[in-house]
């Protein structure tokens, strides 16, 4: 350094007061906790939303649970073994938002998809995705359009199931009427229940169903129906529906012009012929039975009010130790008899019991009624005889009294008959190389035993004994009766845990973090 020129004093370095590196320190720490409260709240955000795309995790407050599915769907989602493609024809933007009933239909698919990791949820969009269109179209009968519901084996097309979105919603008629013919409201506006979760369901069982047993519905005899359209049309109806719904393979077919040979058919329907059959198909009905000697076939004979004489069917009958008499068994005991809607009116019914538990196993509720609407009483022939054994399974109360069909009985003839039989059943049985061979014919005594109203009140158990009948004799396993779920009046309702956990999310959490926030902002006000 130049000695002649002087040095520049050194500046010194300005402490901090003891004040500032105070407020320094807890700004620092304020900082510090507001970032930390910041990647906690990103976290879980990133959690949750991860989560709600796998598991369902959101509350339906609705009365009827309209966008939540039923134990029995989730129980056979979580046992299944096979991979299962659910492909909407419809972009997913605009599934979403074409109306309220398209939404519930895209919760609910949802749902399906999250309860089980072998179901496949996707959307496709039909005029930019032809040939995914066109690859189902191959396996399908009917024409495939913009909105449907594929469901699908994902390693056999040909194994499908198409569900319509208009067959999953119940309507007014009468709104329907007013809404086609006169354009008045709109189709939403007619909707009173919604059935996707039975009809879903019943699609994924058929699908994933290795051999589904297949049915033929004898309803008509060269073109005309057999049954009295009048009394019996719906329940009809329902008896297929059901079936279908719990994974059967139904089609009604001619008894006279149609072939419904033991090779296609498992199980054969007779529903309430008005008039009797030929020998010709009383001779088809015996070589479906007998199964040239293999058996391991079944029918399920419905007799009714409605009938007139049925020689030719009656002999059929007797040989498998069965007879449908002439006399209705009709309630004289106002205390025992039910009340029910039929879908031929109100009525005073029989409550039925059952004799043989053998059929009734797939029973969920065995405290609620069975009931017997003008059922023929039914007489069995004999106990047992070589190869064959005849038993009850349904039977009325023993105050009911018989009134013959066509007559009118006067109050003072209605004497209590004691217990009759309305619905029993004929095994016969034949080994062969010591492996037990097997055919059954159920008989039921009124079609409405299975009436259209009757089979959708949850009040009665005559559904859920149905299937259970029917898969007993079919060697079916799994059942699945799904209430409608009713759209007409929706109300908010919560249980106990609902609420709290709705009281947890909306204001717990966020009190929670404004509780930090205006902690901080004191805390480094005051230092």
């Amino acid at each position: 350094p130049d000695p002649a020129k002087p040095e520049k004093p050194k500046k010194e370095k300005k402490k901090m007061s003891a004040g500032t590196q105070k407020k320094l320190r807890y700004g620092a720490l304020a900082t510090a906790i507001t970032c930390v409260v910041t990647a906690i709240v990103v976290v879980v955000n990133i959690l949750v939303s991860g989560l709600m795309e796998k598991y369902p995790l959101k509350l339906d407050l609705t009365e009827d649970g309209i966008y939540d599915i039923s134990n029995e769907s989730i129980n056979y989602l979580q046992g299944m073994q096979k991979d299962v493609n659910f492909t909407v024809l419809m972009s997913e933007s605009n599934f979403q938002t074409s109306g309220v009933s398209m939404k519930m239909i895209s919760e609910l698919l949802e749902k399906y998809a999250q309860y089980s990791d072998k179901v496949h949820l996707t959307f496709v969009d039909p005029s930019t995705n032809p040939d995914v269109v066109n690859t189902y179209q191959e396996n399908y009968s009917g024409s495939l359009t913009e909105g449907d519901i594929i469901v699908s084996d994902t390693n056999d097309n040909s194994k499908m199931r198409v569900v319509n979105v208009s067959n999953l919603f119940t309507y007014d008629q009468e709104k329907m009427y007013y809404y086609r013919y006169y354009g008045q409201g709109s189709l939403e506006d007619c909707i009173t229940g919604f059935t996707g979760e039975q009809n879903l369901t019943a699609a994924l069982m058929y699908v994933t169903d290795a051999d589904p047993v297949k049915v033929a519905v004898l309803t008509k005899a060269n073109g005309t129906p057999i049954y009295n359209q009048t009394y019996n049309y719906y329940s009809i109806g329902m008896m297929g529906q059901t079936l279908t719904k719990n994974g059967y393979d139904v089609k009604e077919v001619d008894i006279y012009t149609d072939e419904f040979s033991p090779e296609t058919y498992d199980l054969i329907i007779l529903p309430a012929p008005i008039n009797d059959l030929t020998s010709t198909a009383i001779d088809k009905i015996s070589a479906f039975l007998y199964n040239d000697g293999e058996y391991n076939r079944n029918m399920l004979y419905i007799a009714d009010f409605t009938q007139g004489n049925t020689p030719n069917l009656d002999e059929l009958l007797s040989t498998w130790g069965i007879s449908v008499t002439k006399n209705l068994a009709l309630e004289s005991d106002d205390n025992a008899a039910q009340q029910v809607t039929l879908a031929v009116g109100n009525a005073s019914v029989p409550v039925a019991e059952i004799s043989d538990e053998t059929y009734s196993t797939g029973l969920v509720n065995t405290s609620l009624p069975l009931v017997a609407p003008l059922c023929r009483s039914i007489d069995l022939l004999w106990e047992s005889q070589t190869g064959g054994v005849t038993s009850e399974l349904l039977k009325t109360s023993d105050t009911v009294y018989l009134n013959v069909m066509g007559e009118n009985t006067e109050n003072n003839k209605k004497e209590p008959a004691g217990s009759q039989t309305a619905m029993a059943v004929s095994v016969r049985k034949e080994f062969i190389d010591n492996i037990p061979h097997q055919s059954t014919l159920m008989v039921m005594g009124s079609m409405m035993l299975i009436d259209y109203y009757l089979m959708q009140d949850a009040s009665y158990n005559n559904a859920q004994y149905f299937i259970s009948a029917v898969n007993t004799m079919s060697g079916k396993d799994s059942s699945l009766i799904i209430a409608e779920k009713q759209l007409t009046t929706q109300t908010l309702s919560m249980s106990t845990g609902d609420m709290r956990g709705a009281i947890f999310a909306v204001f717990a959490v966020p009190a929670l973090v404004m509780a930090i926030g205006v902690f901080v902002i004191m805390r480094r006000r005051n230092k």
